[in-house]
């Protein structure tokens, strides 16, 4: 499955995200100094840098329930979520209604694999604002997280009852669906999405993953050349692309897909070693040597560098 855009926290690669309390340019004109010089690193992706400025303008400002949030927020995507709930239930005891943060307190338990509360939280969001789809998608997700789909389909539909088309809701009970091999269903709520947002290039690349499932390559080309067209700066979309027009053992469209990807994002190692393994298939050797060196370079994985290494070593024997 695809992630959608501005989630995290990932289940099968749906996620939904931690919200930082800057969403709009009058809220960030309410922050303080202190907690907009955070923010400023925060969203040049410097978290040790933002935490320790959101603990210092919550140290000078105890009572400010969003710098408690922010906290919160960055401690858990550095994935710290004890640190990450002290500072949320706090945020939460100097905004008791604020829904955003009961969302917050429901990932961060989901994380910790507590579904209680983490099915707690996001009903308490949900009824301090009914109509708030994150508080749906987290309690759909903390339901698959306690392992029960009923409930989670449920949730997910309530939401939608509550916030009709909303696409991270319908991207959520779609991906569902395809996690238990629904196929058919999968794809109708997938189809609710283009039609709510044809530029929506996780419904394209899920509905192809979905109909993978089956076997009918064809057709997943059909929708993962759409998610292309939607999305032609995503190397995950060409990284795709190139997987399936490897099982069509269309080597050429393969490759030059698989050079798109690695051109968009030079960092992955799986695009490098696909790339080795593709050239030594049609016997360009020096290009696979030099492909699975980068792959080498950009993994940590000891097991996979040697056996990369020994890959390595097989081609340049050859």
């Amino acid at each position: 499955m695809r992630r959608p855009a501005g989630i995290f926290l990932a289940i099968f690669a749906l996620s939904i995200s931690f919200v930082m309390p800057v969403s709009s340019a009058a809220l960030a004109a309410k922050r303080s100094d202190s907690l907009k010089e955070a923010d400023n690193a925060y969203f040049q992706g410097n978290m040790d840098g933002s935490i320790q400025l959101y603990e210092e303008a919550v140290r000078k400002n105890p009572g400010d329930a969003a710098g408690f949030q922010s906290l919160g927020v960055t401690y858990a995507e550095k994935g710290s979520f004890d640190k990450s709930l002290d500072a949320l239930l706090r945020a939460q005891e100097l905004a008791p209604k604020n829904a955003q943060i009961m969302v917050n307190l429901s990932l961060v338990y989901g994380e910790k694999n507590d579904s209680g509360n983490a099915i707690l939280f996001a009903e308490k969001a949900i009824q301090a604002e009914p109509k708030k789809a994150s508080a749906y998608h987290a309690l759909g997700l903390a339901y698959e997280g306690a392992k029960n789909i009923e409930k989670a389909e449920q949730s997910y539909q309530r939401g939608l009852g509550a916030t009709p088309n909303d696409t991270d809701l319908l991207l959520a009970l779609g991906n569902l669906y395809s996690r238990q091999r629904l196929v058919e269903k999968a794809v109708a709520v997938y189809e609710k999405v283009i039609a709510a947002d044809p530029k929506n290039v996780f419904a394209y690349s899920n509905i192809a993953y979905a109909i993978e499932q089956k076997g009918d390559w064809d057709k997943a080309l059909i929708y993962l050349k759409r998610a292309a067209q939607a999305a032609p700066e995503d190397d995950i979309v060409w990284f795709d692309l190139g997987r399936a027009y490897k099982e069509k053992n269309d080597l050429v469209n393969s490759l030059e897909c698989f050079e798109k990807s690695q051109a968009l994002n030079s960092k992955s190692y799986k695009t490098a070693l696909s790339l080795a393994m593709m050239y030594e298939q049609v016997n360009n050797l020096e290009k696979a040597s030099e492909y699975y060196v980068k792959a080498m370079a950009l993994t940590d994985n000891i097991k996979l560098k040697e056996a990369i290494l020994t890959q390595i070593s097989k081609t340049t024997e050859e």
